[in-house]
């Protein structure tokens, strides 16, 4: 399949999803919400893998990568990013998430022994400027009083998750897991992780039965993880986590043009500056040559 094609499912897949987390918010715990979204999917996942006789046995090893994958990347992740979604706007923790360009370039260094080039350097000086530019205010004076500046923090860790995620899933490409099955098996094991944090936290694992949360839980589970993660997992497999992760970057612009319909963001002039300085800095990243990682 086209890497265009792998991209742009991605991106439509993803972008609404950092809004309609919104209606997931309220009667029940956003980390249920989680829990159940991955089930969920990998359930659906689990069927179809039975209907075409795919092989689901695997080894020990197997599973204990499956469980590094599936908690970095399907519970640890989504789970500071529901929370993030309580404090901000659906835009903004899109906007933070941009920066897994950043962090898988430099995880492909550290992890891989990828060298980043002059450019890519420049390229992550230029983006962490406009990151810098957007969230001035936040970064500076930063406090946990402040319910935005907490909702950005949590983002963050959301974020740095998310690329931890993708140096174990490109592990896991380099000794030859299968996609689809590494995808269920993860969201099966994210998704009772998450469940075993909603318990220590207390939660109640309450439904809502309303026409709104079902839709969102719906499309959440189906277009929004398995179809994006499916697609944008092959993507990384076909130009690298660096490359992959321009996903990240474009996700916002459509983020924000969400929010700014349904949410009435307005756009402040750090924004407006802030914004295209951030997406420079990125296409400087991705826009080069990704040598596979072997």
């Amino acid at each position: 399949m086209h890497n265009f094609f792998l991209f742009l499912i991605t991106l439509f897949c993803w972008s609404p999803t950092w809004y309609v987390i919104k209606f997931q918010l309220g009667y029940v715990d956003p980390l249920v919400s989680v829990f159940y979204r991955f089930l969920i999917a990998s359930i659906v996942i689990f069927i179809y893998l039975l209907i075409k006789k795919k092989s689901l046995n695997f080894s020990f090893n197997h599973h204990i990568w499956f469980l590094f994958f599936g908690t970095s990347i399907y519970s640890i992740n989504y789970v500071f990013f529901y929370i993030s979604n309580t404090y901000l706007i659906s835009a903004f923790p899109a906007i933070v998430f941009s920066t897994v360009v950043i962090m898988n370039i430099l995880g492909e260094g550290f992890y891989f022994k990828k060298k980043p080039s002059l450019k890519t350097l420049i390229g992550a000086f230029i983006g962490m400027i406009g990151i810098l530019i957007i969230f001035n205010d936040e970064i500076f004076n930063f406090n946990f009083t402040n319910s935005t500046h907490v909702g950005l923090f949590l983002a963050l860790i959301g974020t740095l998750s998310a690329s931890t995620g993708n140096m174990i899933h490109q592990r896991n490409l380099n000794n030859n897991f299968p996609l689809i099955q590494t995808i269920a098996y993860a969201m099966l094991y994210g998704s009772i992780v998450t469940l075993l944090i909603t318990q220590v936290r207390g939660s109640e694992l309450l439904f809502e039965y309303s026409f709104e949360y079902i839709a969102s839980l719906v499309y959440l589970s189906i277009p929004g993880s398995i179809f994006a993660f499916i697609f944008y997992l092959k993507l990384l497999e076909k130009v690298g986590a660096g490359r992959a992760g321009y996903v990240g970057v474009v996700m916002p612009v459509l983020a924000l043009l969400i929010s700014t319909v349904f949410e009435n963001l307005e756009w402040q002039i750090d924004l407006i500056i802030g914004f295209p300085i951030l997406i420079v800095g990125a296409v400087l990243v991705i826009n080069q040559k990704i040598k596979s990682v072997k």
